[in-house]
């Protein structure tokens, strides 16, 4: 097996008796233990008569087994030991996985065996789950994505197993018995999930002798077997259904061109990867680029290529663009422009150098990827286990053994526009029929003959040239010597108006850093309209950072420019060789930023497009923003930026840049495997050009408001379902009031789910969390429901949270200290990467936690509290002498006045400027 060269793992892959494809592997830094398992079955295994049959068996598999038959018998028992389950439906796979400490590994993997192999199927919970099934498909009505899917499914051959309508519902399900559906169920179930048809990965740190002892144990009795489908499918396409153009007209605002190129299975050609370097040339981002040259005509904002469905026999080659409404008119000459750019490919770029460069990107990626964490890894090697051999599991994905400029031509010879499907996503197109299950409106027609003539031929653009040599291939592994001095945060100087810390990494080492490089700026005082226009200006830095650094982002240095409440922030990170150059000469670009006005229109048309669109979010994410908008003085609703960023103009977007930049403070944070003198002399560069007459600032407070009452909050939307979100602020901030808020949250989460969701059905979409805003504690508690109006959800939520006292109350003293020994573990949890360490760093710089201790005295904290301290805690949900809170809910244009609990909030900015503030 291929190992990359800084990988301290151990692997062992072995194949049991009855057929099961397992890979194990020892993780020596692990604190958690995850296993998945992946079946080769999805929804191209249903029954025509009955599609949604696979979703709903991944639905019952967690309704209890034979040996554990209490419905989420595993979930419960992660919940006391620190880890969760999940699962998925594909086309053609199935997937189970979870994580737990690795204390109490043991017994959930006997549990997850038993899930699998002897579910109950019982008549009245799967009379049950329908509700949920059917609230997903309802949700799911609302997603563009999931609309969109369903106009592929009915414009391919019906004939193949893609066209299923893969959720199921109410409408089809509700045409058989419980009894009938349970027969279905298990006869899917005996089919397919047989060891021949299954793999299972297992990661941990126990012994990979102990690990595979306890993959005998447990799985060496599932069927031996593997289920052979009886005939190769058909082509996923008929010849009609090529040449097409499909006019589709989405919810949300959205101007999309999608050509698809239909290819066949591409897997098998993994070693020489293809489309690799095809898409690596049409997905290019630089000058002379095909999305460089869009731009300029002012046609396109963003290009994607090489993504599309995939399956055991077929692949679709998808080249995605976001149109402007100048784009939208000249569709027809974008994809002319493409099929320039595949000339230009032909011609100039199957070159062995072009090959060598992707081949070493690949290695360097597969030598100095960060770890995921274990249910990741897990979850990711599962699957792989299902498409490579033993040698490549681990590599297959990122290495090119093989130039085949031969098979490279194969691919381009089949990207014709007689072989080219194009969705042309737009508002208000003229449509003629509409998508079953989502009524999506959309049309299909072949495109005109003249055009795909001129498809053929291709006029030759001199503004595009295929992409030079890339500068930043190198990298540098020869590691800096570790200074003890820095392993943890040190700062390298510090005045009013700058603060830089520094830390070295001793544990992870690779050639890696992270830059965090925040900017606070007094101009955000102002108000919402600075803000409107900060988000202009954010992006369009952002989009020029991407054109002139873009061969940086494909070796290795990626970059992020992003708006904050306070200001503005970089956040580089990737090979740390070159990357505070690069950052130098970002920051420069940002301080000297010149635009035209075509680009600022772009961006303003931008901005207004995704604030329409996040009106349209699901109900339930238009609380939690709205949430964040109330606790947080210095954000700001869409809907009041919203008309600040249609009326905004360039002149007045050259004034508020200039104010945005007059006034600063920067915290400033590198991490990794650079040297003290090299960071200091970086520092040092921030001190000395035009930066430094604008860091004239201290930091901005991070307030809170104080919610001194129960309040109450209608959030605006425009789906059907209702939804409430009830959230609660702690008293203080302190390390004992934040312990108690995590461990109240976390003994509340599993029964909440399962009285309110398993149980009740009372919708999809049912959950709480722990919810902090700038440090200060809270909890919140959601449900979105597609059948009940929300004085029924709050209602539910009350009668929980009153009752909780005596659930709390009942627990068994073993599992409350399981409880408490699980949420102190996972605060201390070892880190798995580079990256995730430099987040909680930069977390507790930000937290002013300058001892970097704050988890460790979390932890001691919540081992020392009584249950006494969190029934007298939990008093605080009663409404009359308790926490301050807020319940938000959603109401839509028709509905009436709706009688809950709490002093009306009429007036968002209102409230928030003659509320008191928490420091």
């Amino acid at each position: 097996m291929i190992i990359s060269t800084y990988d301290r793992c151990h692997y062992r892959h072995l194949k049991l008796d009855n057929g099961l494809n397992v890979l194990l592997v020892q993780d020596p830094d692990s604190r958690k233990s995850a296993a998945c398992a992946a079946i080769a079955m999805g929804h191209f295994q249903d029954p025509t008569h009955c599609q949604g049959l696979a979703h709903l068996l991944e639905h019952m598999l967690f309704l209890g087994s034979q040996s554990y038959p209490v419905a989420n018998h595993l979930a419960d028992y992660l919940s006391l030991n620190g880890g969760h389950v999940n699962a998925w439906t594909g086309t053609e796979q199935s997937s189970f996985y979870f994580d737990a400490f690795n204390s109490g590994f043991a017994h959930a993997l006997e549990q997850f065996s038993a899930m699998l192999s002897k579910p109950l199927f019982d008549p009245q919970a799967i009379s049950s789950e329908l509700n949920a099934i059917d609230a997903e498909f309802r949700l799911k009505q609302q997603d563009d994505l999931r609309r969109l899917y369903q106009v592929h499914k009915e414009t391919c051959n019906p004939a193949h197993p893609f066209s299923k309508f893969s959720v199921g519902n109410q409408e089809i399900f509700g045409q058989f018995s419980a009894g009938q559906l349970q027969q279905m169920l298990m006869q899917l179930h005996q089919k397919y999930y047989r060891a021949g048809n299954m793999s299972l990965s297992l990661v941990s740190d126990m012994t990979l002798d102990e690990q595979e002892d306890l993959c005998r144990r447990y799985f060496a009795t599932l069927p031996h077997g593997k289920t052979n489908e009886a005939n190769a499918y058909p082509p996923l396409y008929l010849p009609e259904q090529l040449g097409v153009i499909l006019n589709i007209t989405p919810l949300k605002t959205a101007r999309r061109l999608i050509v698809s190129f239909a290819l066949e299975d591409v897997h098998q050609y993994y070693l020489s990867k293809p489309l690799n370097l095809i898409s690596h040339l049409i997905g290019d981002e630089g000058p002379g680029s095909l999305l460089c040259y869009l731009r300029n005509q002012g046609w396109a904002t963003s290009l994607s290529a090489g993504g599309g469905i995939q399956g055991s026999n077929f692949k679709d080659f998808n080249v995605s663009m976001q149109l402007t409404p100048l784009g939208a008119a000249h569709w027809q000459e974008v994809v002319k422009a493409l099929f320039s750019c595949l000339q230009l490919i032909r011609q100039q770029g199957i070159t062995q150098w072009r090959f060598d460069e992707r081949q070493a990107f690949g290695q360097m990626a597969f030598d100095f990827h960060d770890k995921p964490k274990a249910m990741d890894m897990a979850s990711h090697l599962a699957t792989q286990l299902h498409f490579y051999p033993p040698q490549h599991l681990l590599s297959g994905e990122y290495l090119m053994d093989t130039f085949a400029p031969e098979l490279i031509k194969h691919m381009l010879e089949q990207m014709t526009p007689d072989n080219m499907r194009l969705k042309l996503i737009l508002p208000d197109q003229v449509t003629d029929r509409a998508a079953r299950w989502y009524q999506t409106p959309y049309s299909i027609s072949p495109l005109p003959t003249d055009f795909i003539k001129q498809c053929h031929q291709p006029k030759e653009i001199d503004e595009l040239r295929l992409p030079e040599p890339n500068p930043y291939l190198s990298v540098h592994t020869q590691l800096n010597e570790v200074d003890q001095r820095f392993l943890l945060p040190v700062k390298l100087c510090s005045t009013d108006n700058l603060s830089f810390w520094f830390c070295q990494d001793d544990e992870f080492r690779q050639p890696k850093g992270e830059l965090y490089l925040s900017f606070d700026s007094q101009a955000v005082m102002q108000g919402a309209n600075l803000c409107a226009y900060k988000r202009i200006w954010t992006a369009m830095v952002q989009e020029r950072l991407n054109q002139d650094f873009y061969q940086a982002s494909i070796a290795g240095l990626h970059f992020h420019f992003y708006a904050h409440q306070g200001g503005f922030s970089l956040h580089t990170s990737g090979f740390s060789h070159q990357q505070f150059t690069m950052a130098e000469q970002m920051l420069r670009q940002i301080v000297r930023f010149d635009y035209t006005r075509d680009e600022f229109e772009q961006a303003k048309t931008r901005q207004i497009q995704a604030m329409q669109n996040s009106l349209l979010n699901k109900p339930v994410n238009r609380l939690f923003s709205h949430l964040s908008v109330l606790m947080q003085p210095l954000s700001f609703s869409m809907e009041d930026m919203l008309p600040m960023v249609e009326d905004a103009d360039f002149a007045q977007m050259q004034n508020q840049h200039a104010h945005l930049l007059a006034a600063l403070h920067l915290e400033a944070f590198a991490h990794g495997d650079w040297s003290e003198s090299d960071t200091q002399a970086f520092a040092q560069t921030l001190q000395q050009e035009e930066l430094a007459e604008k860091l004239c600032i201290g930091t901005l407070p991070r307030q809170v408001i104080a919610l001194t009452d129960n309040y109450q909050l209608a959030v605006p939307c425009q789906a059907d379902d209702n939804a409430v979100l009830l959230y609660f602020q702690t008293p203080c901030a302190d390390v004992e009031c934040i312990a108690l808020t995590i461990l109240t949250e976390q003994l509340l989460a599993a029964p909440f789910f399962n009285q309110l969701r398993t149980q009740k059905q009372l919708g999809y979409l049912v959950g709480s969390g722990y919810m902090p805003y700038n440090q200060h504690p809270g909890m919140g508690f959601y449900i979105q429901s597609p059948q009940y109006d929300n004085a029924t959800l709050v209602s539910e939520i009350r009668d929980f949270l009153h009752q909780s006292l005596a659930g709390i109350a009942s627990i068994s003293e073993s599992d409350w200290q399981a409880i408490k020994q699980g949420i102190a573990k996972q605060l201390i949890s070892k880190d798995t990467g580079l990256s995730m360490r430099s987040q909680r760093l930069w977390l507790a710089i930000g937290n002013e936690d300058l001892n970097f201790d704050q988890p460790q005295r979390l932890s001691k904290q919540i081992l020392a509290l009584s249950r006494e301290q969190v029934l007298h805690f939990c008093q605080g949900f009663n409404a009359s002498n308790g926490f301050g809170s807020v319940l938000l809910y959603s109401t839509q244009s028709d509905q009436s006045a709706q009688p809950l609990q709490g002093v009306h909030i009429d007036n968002l900015p209102q409230f928030k400027a003659n509320a008191r503030l928490i420091r």
